[in-house]
């Protein structure tokens, strides 16, 4: 029962992850879907794909930067509660 309960900050991270993929995906296709449609009339389409990039990347980022945040504080929070 011990190397379950260990194994919780793993499978935190692993479905946070999960959702991620799943979900951000669909999400990440809708906000570019709607960039598209809102900067069409106003903006030439370089402009738009660059907009849409710095968007993505920035999203992609993020998930990084969440999940490297996550990491730490699971772990260190287990590894605290172990000494």
């Amino acid at each position: 029962m011990g190397k379950i309960l260990n194994l919780k900050p793993l499978i935190l991270i692993i479905l946070f992850n999960y959702f991620v993929i799943v979900f951000g995906s669909q999400v990440l296709y809708v906000i570019q879907v709607n960039i598209e449609k809102f900067l069409r009339p106003l903006a030439p389409r370089l402009l738009i794909g660059l907009v849409q990039a710095s968007v993505g990347l920035s999203l992609i980022l993020l998930w990084i930067f969440v999940w490297l945040k996550l990491y730490k504080h699971l772990f260190l929070k287990e590894i605290s509660k172990s000494n």
